[in-house]
């Protein structure tokens, strides 16, 4: 989750250390099958992930001269830990749902998201000071075998669901209790990743993924979406204690980016790192109940492990 990531940072974070780090030579690879309680796919499988359709319809852009500025923020995001233990996890997916409303602003809230193309060291995560805007005790959200209720916290409304409910690539009606309704989209997760070894899910496994100070390609399937690809890799101390900084690369939804190695040059040997790999779809939806338009964020995230050499 690239927005909970980007928090993180703030924070001095470690890995869960793992006391021995093996070269496998048999594979365990992340299991992405909906139902997340079976056991990992054997080496020889491919995970069961995603469909490859790309949504049929899109939420409108700015259809209405009749609404005026910004009036919500709203971040719908799914995340896929490889090796839960690893990263001091206790579950493979989760899903969280985030709404917060205010008062008409002139300013979007994702003036800060980079230019398509470019890496970072330091990205530069702006949030928009605004005063919560309550509107009911509750949310409701469905589409297709989507349904779930967001509740107010005194911040914003906030709701979770297992991932047999997550409908890819569909139109999601939100509504709040007066019966006033917008529309945002959802999309869909990966069939393939490379490198193969991040997906390692087993600790003694974990880590063989190489990010290279020569450069590392990145592949992903399906792509072509009207969506980003954002390519995070978090890098920690070689015993996993501390953070010692991260790489952030944007780009079109291509299938294949190559990372350049220089980034890595600064960081010893076998320093581990947690790959962020995120789809992320961002839209702007017109609101009538405010008069205004939602800024929307819906993300797709794998996270696995490597190591720099």
């Amino acid at each position: 989750m690239l927005l909970a990531f980007l928090f993180a940072c703030a924070t001095e974070v470690g890995f869960v250390q793992t006391l021995e780090k093996q070269r496998p030579e048999d594979t365990a690879i992340l299991d992405t099958a909906v139902d997340t309680s079976q056991p990992a796919l054997e080496p020889s499988g491919e995970p069961s992930m995603e469909p490859s359709s790309d949504p049929s319809t899109e939420p409108s852009g700015e259809p209405s001269t009749e609404l005026n500025g910004t009036v919500g923020l709203v971040v719908y995001e799914l995340e896929q830990v490889a090796c839960p233990a690893c990263m001091g996890v206790s579950q493979e997916i989760t899903i969280n749902f985030d709404a917060k409303f205010h008062e008409r602003m002139n300013e979007k809230h994702f003036s800060w998201v980079p230019d398509v193309g470019t890496c970072s060291q330091n990205l530069n995560y702006t949030t928009i000071n605004v005063t919560p805007k309550n509107i009911g005790q509750s949310l409701t959200v469905q589409g297709g075998v989507t349904f779930f209720t967001p509740y107010y916290n005194g911040m914003s409304y906030y709701g979770t669901h297992m991932e047999p409910q997550y409908a890819r690539d569909t139109p999601l009606t939100v509504t709040a209790q007066d019966g006033s309704s917008f529309q945002l989209m959802s999309l869909h997760g990966f069939d393939t990743i490379e490198p193969w070894e991040m997906r390692y899910v087993d600790p003694s496994y974990a880590f063989a993924a190489v990010i290279s100070r020569a450069g590392t390609n990145f592949q992903w399937a399906p792509f072509g979406s009207t969506g980003l690809l954002n390519i995070t890799v978090a890098v920690y101390s070689p015993d996993g204690s501390q953070m010692l900084g991260y790489v952030s690369c944007t780009t079109n939804d291509s299938g294949y980016f190559l990372m350049p190695g220089s980034y890595f040059q600064g960081f010893p040997t076998w320093s581990l790192t947690a790959i962020h790999m995120t789809r992320v779809l961002h839209q702007r939806v017109p609101y009538q109940g405010l008069g205004g338009y939602i800024d929307a964020q819906v993300e797709w995230s794998v996270v696995g492990t490597g190591h720099v050499e």
